[in-house]
């Protein structure tokens, strides 16, 4: 499976409500997932309504595929931010390690209406594509995703296993 990035997330907003700046740069910016679990962890028990901490663990989750936990977490970020954007994302992703494939482009779409700038959500949205054997929208979304970022590896990656360029 493609370890997915959900790119680079502000540090800040969390330090300016939290204590642990430790924990704080380790629920953003993790050494493992494990340890960012425990960071935003510590971090939601420090701040019970940040929603980018609730996020960023729901991520971590999915790097370790325990979906449950993932879903919880991301539907916790979106119940205090409906609007999160990376919520919606990983969200996604979490029911695409499920299969739920049709959940997880309803989670990539909300996500590319709140940011049409939202690389990743194209990219995952075409691997949602390219598991249901949809192989000329996957090559669209990947495309779309490499218009805004040409270094996106989930988007390089999906032509590349497409056989496209």
């Amino acid at each position: 499976m493609l370890i997915r990035a959900v790119g680079v997330l502000m540090l800040t907003a969390l330090m300016a409500g939290c204590g642990d700046d430790r924990a704080v740069a380790d629920c953003n910016r993790p050494p493992n997932f494990k340890r960012q679990i425990e960071a935003c962890t510590t971090v939601i028990a420090d701040d019970p309504k940040s929603a980018l901490a609730y996020s960023n663990r729901c991520q971590a989750y999915n790097q370790l595929e325990d979906t449950a936990k993932a879903l919880s977490d991301c539907n916790a970020a979106l119940k205090l931010e409906p609007n999160n954007k990376s919520a919606y994302n990983n969200r996604g992703w979490a029911y695409e390690i499920r299969k739920e494939y049709d959940l997880a482009l309803t989670d990539y779409t909300k996500a590319i209406q709140l940011d049409p700038r939202f690389a990743l959500a194209y990219a995952n949205r075409g691997d949602v594509y390219f598991k249901k054997n949809d192989k000329e929208r996957a090559t669209t979304e990947y495309r779309l995703a490499l218009e805004i970022d040409p270094q996106n590896d989930v988007a390089l990656s999906g032509l590349k296993r497409l056989g496209a360029r």
